[in-house]
């Protein structure tokens, strides 16, 4: 498979696109054909040598999240299935044409959305449910207030908590302020 490879920690030139083998994948992992990944700033931090990959991700191919078509399961996946389509968060390796991803950190593909789109979506929809849903519990009815409002996880958490019945507040600032 093609892989865009950090060939030194630098800038965008640094990228180069080489033959890999497909990534392996565990039994509760799925094997994705990426159709689009997204571009974090974990993912340019690492390309410049600042951040590196997690134990077990390759550690010169970023991407943290990808959208696809499910290629393979692992024994332990029972959700999904080939050819569905995805998008999922990774602990590295999606700008390649293959990644693995854990079945528990897919979502299906937004009806509506391009692949290129939902690559877009899996850092903050999980982030934002983790911390906001599963660890703050916020509920219908409640207020819930957003500090950095106009960041992606800030927009992510208002549109989530409207979508779960939450009224949002939320500050933004100015390089100004």
């Amino acid at each position: 498979m093609k892989a865009a490879v950090i060939s030194s920690p630098g800038p965008p030139e640094v990228l180069k696109i080489e033959e890999r083998p497909k990534p392996g994948f565990g039994r509760a992992d799925v094997l994705i054909r990426v159709k689009a990944a997204g571009v974090n700033r974990a993912d340019l931090i690492q390309r410049e040598g600042h951040y590196p990959a997690p134990p077990g991700a390759p550690p010169d191919i970023p991407g943290l999240e990808v959208a696809g078509l499910v290629e393979s399961v692992g024994a332990e996946v029972r959700r999904w299935r080939s050819g569905d389509a995805v998008c999922a968060l990774l602990p590295g390796g999606g700008y390649a044409e293959n990644a693995a991803a854990n079945g528990g950190h897919c979502l299906p593909l937004p009806r509506g959305l391009s692949f290129a789109e939902a690559a877009a979506l899996p850092e903050v929809v999980f982030t934002v449910w983790h911390n906001v849903f599963q660890r703050g519990g916020l509920t219908p009815g409640e207020r819930f207030l957003v500090h950095g409002g106009s960041s992606g996880i800030g927009l992510a958490a208002i549109q989530l908590a409207h979508l779960k019945g939450a009224r949002a507040f939320a500050t933004a600032g100015t390089a100004e302020a």
